[in-house]
C-alpha cells in the first residue's frame, strides 16, 4: 500500500471515526474539545468537497499534470480534517480580565 492510498483510507474512514470519538458525549465536553470537534467537521466537509470535485472533474482538465490531481484526491479529506482540528484548537477564546 502506498502512502497516498493510506492517506485516502484514513480520510475516508479514520477521520469520521475520530470525529465520532470527539463527538461522543458532546454535551459533557469542555469548550476546547467542542471547538476541536466543530473545526474537524468543517475541515473534513471542506476537504471532502475538494476531493470529490477533483474526482469528478473531466480527465482532460488534468491531462499532463497527474501529480496535482493525485495530491488533491488522496490528501484533501485527511488534510482538511487535520487543519480543521488544529484551527479549532487554536481559535480558543481568550478570557478578558474582568473589573476588580
Amino acid at each position: 500500500m502506498t502512502l497516498q492510498g493510506l492517506a485516502l483510507l484514513l480520510g475516508l474512514f479514520g477521520a469520521p471515526a475520530a470525529l465520532a470519538a470527539l463527538g461522543h458525549r458532546f454535551r459533557e465536553r469542555d469548550p476546547v474539545e467542542k471547538r476541536r470537534f466543530w473545526g474537524g467537521v468543517i475541515g473534513y466537509v471542506a476537504g471532502l468537497t475538494v476531493a470529490l470535485s477533483a474526482m469528478m472533474a473531466p480527465p482532460v482538465w488534468w491531462a499532463g499534470d497527474g501529480v496535482l490531481r493525485e495530491l488533491v484526491v488522496h490528501w484533501a479529506m485527511l488534510g482538511g480534517f487535520l487543519m480543521g482540528v488544529l484551527a479549532g484548537h487554536l481559535s480558543l477564546g481568550r478570557k478578558e480580565p474582568g473589573p476588580t
